[in-house]
């Protein structure tokens, strides 16, 4: 008796040792992937700049790389001057995200649910034909190597737009339009990362008539 219950103890040490191991394997896997997110904020913004191309400054952007969820407030992604500067692309309110760090370990990017409230964005074809948002949303979550996209699913996004600023450079006259959009939908089974601002195209495209494809 006193044995059976000597092996059980062990059995059960040993599943415990077991799931840590395995859970300090998938997250030292995951550093490998996506470890510039865990950075300090100063850190984080300075490395997503150096991603994207596009500087970055917040007010708030922690990131707890246990439960792997990402809080941000009054965060300002910028325009660089390929895309004329000026505005910022978007001034982030509010953003909240809870993400899988199995899926990290493993190269992917799954994301449980997320949200953001963009009281402003600011949309630009530069001369080239390329719009700033397309370019942002491509290399965020992009190999770091070979700038080829993750593997990428969205369970659930909400979306929260105010005002919209449309630019279009590539006209031999640039054309500015801005309106007021209230956007606010809810998105889901997302399988690309521009996905996320899948609207913003498509008000691009309806509303700003800009060149966007």
């Amino acid at each position: 008796m006193r044995k059976s219950l000597q092996n059980s103890r062990f059995r059960s040490r040993r599943g415990g040792v077991f799931k840590s191991a395995v859970a300090l394997l998938t997250f030292t896997s995951a550093l490998g992937v996506l470890g510039w997110m865990l950075l300090s904020p100063d850190a984080l913004e300075l490395e997503i700049e150096a991603r994207t191309g596009f500087p970055v400054d917040a007010e708030v952007l922690v990131v707890d790389p246990f439960g792997l969820t990402v809080t941000g407030e009054n965060v300002v992604i910028g325009n660089p001057s390929a895309y004329g500067g000026g505005a910022p692309l978007m001034e982030i309110a509010r953003l909240e995200m809870n993400a899988s760090l199995p899926a990290m370990g493993r190269s992917e990017i799954w994301i449980y649910d997320m949200e953001l409230y963009i009281p402003r964005a600011t949309l630009v074809v530069n001369e080239g034909g390329r719009l700033n948002l397309d370019a942002f949303a491509g290399r965020l979550f992009a190999d770091a190597e070979d700038g080829d996209p993750l593997p990428f699913f969205a369970e659930k996004v909400r979306l929260v737009v105010d005002e919209l600023t449309f630019v279009d450079n590539s006209q031999i006259v640039p054309r500015s339009r801005s309106l007021r959009v209230s956007l606010d939908t809810e998105l889901h089974d997302l399988e690309q990362s521009r996905d996320i601002f899948g609207p913003l195209f498509e008000l691009a495209r309806r509303v700003g008539s800009l060149p966007v494809q």
